[in-house]
């Protein structure tokens, strides 16, 4: 195997420009005064240490908008879990090659650009909709700006949750289906006993799946909601640090650098529960 670690090189150096160099950067912006940054000027003479920032940052207004997209997070993952068990519970017992198709109309919408998929349902929902020119369905929910997102985000990331839940199941021993109803048990009992617990490991693996993406994107809100800073979720918070016309590099890269190490936490989470990544198809 030792011949083959020079095909490596290239993937090391892929890491160390594209994850390595920003995120040191960004450790130095976020323990600096620096406001902005160019590529052509940069210079660290011009750096000086400052934690001025760190004041801007763990203020009300930081919590208030993470506990919110937490809020928004966890309410639309609890929608996927409701959804997505029972549609792979349903996809794990087909014992035909429809199953594979099933997969495939979930895996299908994945394979477009996200900004596309997330316009085309926020659209669903206006007053003169496809639905409405079509089947004369009207759902209006330009008033319900938060239930929109949490909607969006339910649907774009459900198969999120379907997938590691449909591969645990898939891999149940049935022998042991078969010996619970041998002993007498029901199929409810036999759900509750045997193949609810067996598949908590695609649950947890789901959970963790959707709720980091929908907790840290800003695509969803900033489309659904018009940019409406009220319903800003911590995505949005972060990205006006840097695009705004009076930009923030320090602050923003300290968000930043809070939000990886929720979402490295997350990974851990989900390495500790899925050492063998079973859950993965």
């Amino acid at each position: 195997m030792t011949k083959f670690k020079k095909l490596a090189i290239p993937y090391f150096v892929w890491i160390f420009i594209l994850i390595i160099i920003p995120l040191f950067l960004m450790l130095i912006f976020s323990l600096s005064n620096v406001e902005g940054f160019s590529p052509y000027t940069f210079n660290f003479k011009d750096f000086s240490l400052s934690f001025s920032q760190y004041q801007t940052v763990f203020s009300w207004t930081f919590f208030q908008v993470l506990f919110r997209s937490l809020g928004y997070s966890l309410l639309a993952t609890l929608f996927t879990f409701l959804i997505g068990y029972p549609v792979a519970y349903f996809i794990s017992r087909i014992q035909n090659r429809a199953k594979y198709l099933l997969l495939l109309l979930f895996i299908l919408p994945m394979w477009t650009n996200l900004l596309l998929r997330v316009q085309t349902i926020n659209n669903l929902f206006k007053p003169n909709s496809f639905l409405t020119n079509v089947f004369g369905i009207t759902i209006n929910l330009m008033d319900y700006k938060s239930l929109k997102i949490i909607i969006v985000m339910t649907i774009v990331y459900l198969p999120f949750m379907i997938f590691p839940i449909y591969t645990v199941l898939e891999k149940q021993d049935k022998a042991l289906l078969e010996a619970s109803k041998d002993l007498g048990a029901g199929p409810v009992k036999t759900f509750f006993k045997i193949t609810f617990p067996m598949s908590l490991k695609g649950v947890f693996s789901g959970f963790t799946m959707v709720f980091l993406p929908a907790a840290m994107g800003f695509t969803i809100p900033a489309i659904v909601t018009d940019g409406d800073p009220a319903y800003s979720m911590i995505g949005q918070l972060i990205e006006r640090q840097f695009m705004s016309s009076s930009p923030q590099y320090n602050v923003g890269s300290l968000m930043s650098l809070i939000i990886i190490i929720i979402i490295f936490m997350g990974l851990i989470l989900i390495g500790k529960i899925d050492e063998k990544g079973e859950t993965l198809l």
